[in-house]
């Protein structure tokens, strides 16, 4: 298979997936907080649920320790599939009902888990950089038959489509907050605007100096 042919089909893959950011970037809207604050053994409520860490699941460690160590005591997740149990989720907060008491490393923390989210709309405007850049790419991947650019100009932008899913929702923004996020989604729309008005500006310089 003819190797221009392969990266415009891997391309058009990566522009799909962003295209389709409403359904591949789902999990943005789906959210779960973890809030914690140190607490004194003397301030427990009988009602309260004492919780060892250690013996939680593993999918649940890592959410409250994520929240115990970060500096304002708050960590989200994002995608009700990763939801961890056994802690509750709903709109009322209570006593073993979305309110627990944490013990870790010695120190008694009272965690409290909440759903959060959105309008779908919210998100979609969000999302929309990524779907402008996957629609850009898409168009790209059709340029190297046009002259304007070639394989190389097509893989570099290419990368920074897969990039994105590397550091959104889908693994909970391992890097960027969600609105540093949207920035660098905006900020890599320009570039890519810009460097593909240049390979134009360029291309129709050539055939007016032929």
């Amino acid at each position: 298979m003819n190797r221009r042919l392969v990266h415009s089909i891997f391309a058009l893959l990566v522009a799909a997936s962003l295209i389709g950011a409403p359904i591949t970037m789902l999990d943005w809207g789906q959210q779960a907080s973890f809030s914690v604050n140190p607490v004194e053994e003397s301030d427990i409520s009988e009602n309260s649920p004492i919780l060892q860490y250690e013996r939680l699941p593993n999918s649940a460690q890592d959410p409250v320790r994520r929240a115990i160590e970060s500096p304002d005591n708050y960590y989200t997740i994002y995608g009700q599939e990763d939801f961890p149990e056994p802690f509750n989720y709903g709109d009322n907060i209570n006593p073993g009902q979305g309110q627990y008491v944490i013990v870790y490393e010695e120190q008694y923390y009272r965690l409290r888990t909440s759903a959060s989210g959105g309008f779908f709309f919210v998100y979609l405007f969000y999302q929309l950089p990524f779907i402008i850049y996957g629609a850009l790419l898409a168009v790209v991947a059709f340029l190297p038959s046009q002259g304007w650019t070639g394989t190389r100009t097509e893989a570099l932008i290419t990368v920074p489509g897969i990039v994105f899913h590397l550091l959104g929702p889908e693994l909970d923004f391992p890097l960027l907050p969600p609105m540093q996020f949207v920035k660098l989604g905006v900020l890599a729309v320009i570039v890519v605007l810009i460097g593909l008005l240049w390979s134009y500006m360029r291309e129709k310089n050539i055939i007016a100096t032929d």
